[in-house]
């Protein structure tokens, strides 16, 4: 996909005052976690306002680190308890295992790594909701499986 050239400012309205600049350094700060600090970003802003975006690259970038590093935190404070392999999850979601550690990839589905290992958290992804309900469907399947024998 090609990114747009913005001439004019979207924001303030501005002629000609967009500009594209790279190897740009920003640094995120979440609600419960450390700093977030990503390098090797570019985009468009405007040299008046100052206000732009990021390059469609740069936006999966900083989603991809952001996930990483929100992972890498979460691995000290997650219970074993809340996490589920990649293998039922994608079950759980009728997908294959490479589109879940896409989604992880994406910052859709939360992670957190055991060793070097990545594992997607059962109830805090944004199917959390979807999981519970399947996880308890197959529960309840295997309960009566095991009471019928």
């Amino acid at each position: 996909m090609k990114e747009k050239k913005w001439i004019d400012c979207p924001s303030c309205g501005s002629k000609g005052t967009m500009k594209i600049k790279k190897n740009l350094f920003e640094t995120y700060s979440i609600k419960g976690y450390a700093p977030i600090s990503i390098n090797h970003l570019d985009g468009q802003f405007c040299e008046v306002c100052g206000e732009g975006f990021y390059s469609v690259k740069s936006e999966r970038h900083i989603a991809s680190t952001v996930a990483d590093e929100k992972a890498k935190q979460d691995s000290a404070r997650t219970v074993a308890s809340e996490l589920i392999e990649v293998e039922t999850m994608a079950h759980l979601l009728s997908v294959s295992r490479q589109r879940v550690h896409q989604m992880m990839d994406e910052g859709k589905i939360q992670y957190v790594y055991v060793g070097k290992l990545r594992f997607p958290v059962k109830k805090s992804s944004s199917h959390g909701k979807i999981l519970h309900r399947k996880d308890k469907k197959n529960s309840m399947k295997k309960f009566a499986h095991r009471s019928t024998q």
